[in-house]
C-alpha cells in the first residue's frame, strides 16, 4: 500500500534509529490512549493538510531534533501541502487539541536537560519573554545577535506571535542540547 492510499489520520511512532513505525488501528478519538511522555509520535490529518510533531516531555532529545526532519520527509512523501506544527507535552496549542478532541496532558515527567519555561504571558499589548536557562561554558560562543524590529502588535495576530515564539524558545532548546552535548 503506498502512503498516498493511506486514510486521512495517520499516526507514526518514531524509532531511536530516526525511521517511523506506523501505528495501526488508531482512531483520532483513541489517540490519547497513546501519547506517552516517552515518546516522539509524527500525526497526519489529510484532511486538515496538517502534520502534527507530538513530543512527549520526557522524549530522547536526539527523537525531538530529527523530528522535523522526517515530518518533513513524509509531508514530500504524502505529495501534499500540508503545515507541520510541533506540539510538547503539557504545552499542547488549542488547534491540537482540537483535532483530536484531547484534553492536554500535564508534563509529569520531564528530561534533566529541559531547562526552559516554555510560557509567555500577554499583558496587555506586550508579551513577558519566556526565560532560558543557559548552561555554564567554559568559554562563551562568539554569536552576534541582530537587533529585532519593534512589532507594532495592533496589526499582527496575536496568537500568531505567540506560537512563532513558543517556536523559537524550542529551537534554541535544541541548540542548547546540541551544544551541551558536543
Amino acid at each position: 500500500m503506498s502512503i498516498q492510499e493511506l486514510d486521512d489520520f495517520i499516526v507514526y511512532e518514531l524509532e531511536d534509529t530516526g525511521m517511523r513505525k506506523l501505528v495501526e488501528n488508531i482512531t483520532p478519538q483513541s489517540l490519547q490512549s497513546i501519547l506517552h511522555a516517552k515518546q516522539v509520535l509524527i500525526i497526519v490529518r489529510r484532511d486538515l493538510k496538517k502534520i502534527f510533531i507530538w513530543k512527549g516531555s520526557a522524549s530522547p532529545v536526539k527523537k525531538r531534533f530529527i523530528s522535523s526532519r522526517v515530518a518533513t520527509a513524509l509531508r514530500d512523501e504524502l505529495e501534499e501541502n500540508c503545515r507541520i506544527i510541533s506540539v510538547d507535552q503539557g504545552d499542547e496549542a488549542q488547534e491540537f487539541l482540537n483535532a483530536f478532541g484531547l484534553e492536554s496532558m500535564p508534563a509529569t515527567e520531564v528530561l534533566e536537560d529541559m531547562r526552559y519555561e516554555r510560557n509567555i504571558e500577554e499583558k496587555g499589548n506586550q508579551f513577558q519573554e519566556s526565560k532560558v536557562l543557559m548552561p555554564t561554558m567554559k568559554s562563551k560562543p562568539k554569536i552576534k545577535l541582530k537587533e529585532s524590529p519593534k512589532l507594532d502588535l495592533t496589526k499582527v495576530d496575536r496568537k500568531k506571535i505567540i506560537q512563532l515564539l513558543i517556536n523559537i524558545n524550542q529551537d534554541v532548546s535544541r541548540i542548547i542540547d546540541i551544544l551541551k552535548n558536543s
